[in-house]
């Protein structure tokens, strides 16, 4: 009996002793690199005009006829020389004339919109540089929704909004997403402007079950519309690479609170 718990032992030892390494990096208030493709679709949902309204006002004549009906005593003096009275209804019709007043907010010759965007990319290892292999879902899919205000000459603004990242069914992470449109941020890499570029900087936590549940994700993200030309007629929208690099923090222990 001594023997076999003794073997048993060394079997757990030997697994343990395996997984050691995989999970060493795992502990609390680690630092892991997190990079990540996304391809897909943004998709632009509604539009409206933006910017600062001007509010314009007309003067209208407009004609009401009221009609008010009363009951009033009526007395009439009859052939006999007596007096009768009876209640009858009395109705007088008033017309009025007057001026009215109707203002509205205007936009005159609008030079921006304000624009609902969704964006919907399946998610891929970007093996050189990430270190979440086998912790992080390998097939998981990126949606995003985003508000945008944008200038309508070339389609140079911001967004923000709020993402998700979804395995099947299963909420992986959530977050926040802002930063601009049209602006090329790396210089000599880049250009200034360019209407199918997107970039900006991602907030979120993980909710998923696993080592990583309650860790903090930030990273920049660079997206560009591959089948936009510029100058564009219309909102960009259309098929979208997305390059997400940033980190992961795992959280830390809880603290002991009073006690040794």
């Amino acid at each position: 009996m001594k023997h076999a718990k003794s073997s048993m032992m060394l079997v757990a030892s030997a697994v343990l002793g395996l997984s050691l390494p995989a999970m060493a990096q795992i502990t609390p208030g680690s630092v892991l690199g997190f990079s990540r493709d996304a391809i897909g679709s943004l998709t632009v949902s509604n539009s409206n005009q933006a910017g600062c309204p001007t509010r314009i006002c007309t003067t209208n004549i407009v004609t009401t006829i009221r009609t008010n009906c009363l009951w009033r005593l009526v007395c009439t003096t009859n052939a006999l020389g007596r007096l009768d009275c009876t209640n009858t209804l009395v109705c007088v019709t008033r017309t009025n004339t007057f001026p009215e007043i109707t203002c509205t907010n205007a936009f005159p010759n609008p030079t921006s919109v304000t624009a609902r965007e969704t964006l919907t990319a399946a998610i891929t290892v970007n093996s050189s540089c990430d270190e979440l292999d086998g912790l992080f879902p390998s097939n998981a899919v990126l949606q995003a929704v985003l508000y945008t205000d944008l200038r309508t000459n070339d389609w140079r603004g911001l967004h923000s909004g709020s993402f998700k990242i979804m395995d099947g069914t299963n909420l992986v992470a959530i977050g926040s997403m802002s930063g601009v449109n049209g602006v090329g941020s790396h210089r000599g890499l880049e250009g200034c402007a360019l209407c199918n570029h997107i970039e900006g900087t991602l907030h979120g936590s993980i909710v998923a079950t696993g080592p990583l549940r309650g860790g903090r994700i930030q990273a920049s993200y660079r997206a560009d519309l591959t089948d936009v030309k510029c100058p564009s007629p219309v909102i960009p929208q259309g098929s979208v690479n997305v390059a997400i690099d940033g980190t992961v923090v795992t959280i830390c222990a809880p603290r002991l609170i009073g006690g040794l």
